[in-house]
């Protein structure tokens, strides 16, 4: 069976889970897949690689995660070797509200072309709601490989069987996350602190969730219904309309979708990019001019969504072409600092 190399760049840990899922989909398609870090990668065996797969994400201001520098600096390198025989395709995360978007994979991407490597498919840029977009990627990865032989059915189907096993264990995921309770809550600064260090409990009990010490907790926000309120009131809208908030067709009443789905305390280039495209942005496209950078990042640092419809006179753009432009809620992850051994179902 033909070899596919998968390499993931990861900070968080999301291009890690991803390549995993990739691989395990390979394996089941009949193909032979080598799956490592970048860092563990020795990167003198890319001229033997036909099909490689790159899973990276962008960390900081446009730079590699941790266990991605030494391949991106190899490839950068004048010893980076010519990859006429390279097939290869790569999946970027990154974030939005940065300036430099998932600059470490757009890079990479544009080396390999460089060395004379050939794309599988294009590369694709995620935001930090990644699921479909990524989803999207490896299915037409798999579509374009499948001209590989085909593993034998007994081996096929063990492996999609492992893969159910696995995947029943908790119902619970990015896309479904459990709904628990926080037990305890202490802020853990003295008095007169301007810091606040919160020590929180929080109860897995029913998940069925496994972690170990030193994986990451994604906490979902929600909006302040305040401002969801405003919004939808300046904007001229009716809070119990249908708005589908995903490409599968799901829908919430809009104003469920601005408290639990949608982002409107941050805004991004991207976004103020395309709600100037909508016929009422016209004024909008002044600050995208050439010279004016730096007042449109200012603009974008001190503003949030409410203060953009007021501001740029966007009222009476219909809901669901509006929220279709929002990008996700993202979770924000922090460090578990204890072990389930020493507090079960905590």
């Amino acid at each position: 069976a033909r070899e596919v190399t998968v390499l993931f760049g990861s900070q968080t840990g999301n291009c890690n889970g991803l390549a995993k899922k990739l691989s395990k989909k390979l394996e089941e398609q009949g193909l032979t897949v080598s799956l490592s870090s970048m860092a563990d990668f020795k990167p003198n065996n890319l001229k033997k690689v036909q099909d490689l797969l790159l899973l990276v994400s962008t960390h900081g201001e446009g730079d590699p995660p941790d266990n991605a520098i030494s391949f991106y600096e190899f490839l950068h390198s004048k010893r980076a070797p010519q990859l006429e025989d390279l097939r290869f395709s790569v999946l970027a995360l990154g974030d939005t509200s940065y300036e430099f978007f998932c600059q470490t994979g757009k890079d990479l991407d544009a080396r390999l072309e460089e060395l004379g490597g050939k794309r599988i498919i294009p590369r694709v840029d995620c935001d930090v709601d990644f699921d479909e977009p990524a989803a999207e990627w490896i299915s037409n990865v798999l579509g374009s490989l499948s001209t590989a032989s085909a593993a034998p059915a007994s081996a096929a189907n063990g492996a999609a069987a492992v893969v159910s096993v696995t995947e029943s264990e908790s119902e619970y995921s990015r896309t479904n996350p459990f709904q628990a309770e926080v037990l305890e809550n202490l802020n853990l600064n003295g008095r007169g602190s301007d810091r606040e260090t919160r020590h929180l409990e929080i109860s897995l009990e029913g998940s069925n969730l496994q972690y170990e010490p030193g994986d990451s907790l994604g906490i979902y926000p929600e909006n302040h219904p305040r401002l969801v309120d405003e919004l939808i009131g300046f904007m001229g809208w009716n809070a119990d309309e249908s708005v589908a908030i995903n490409k599968s067709g799901e829908t919430r009443s809009l104003r469920e979708a601005l408290l639990r789905h949608f982002e409107i305390t941050v805004l991004t280039k991207p976004l103020f990019e395309q709600l100037a495209n909508l016929p009422s942005g016209s004024v909008m496209r002044e600050l995208l001019a050439a010279g004016r950078e730096q007042e449109l990042r200012a603009y974008l640092n001190d503003k949030d969504l409410l203060d953009l419809v007021q501001d740029y006179s966007l009222a009476g753009v219909p809901a669901g072409e509006f929220v279709s432009h929002l990008r996700k809620i993202p979770g924000r992850l922090y460090s578990i600092a204890s072990s389930p051994k020493a507090f079960p179902d905590e």
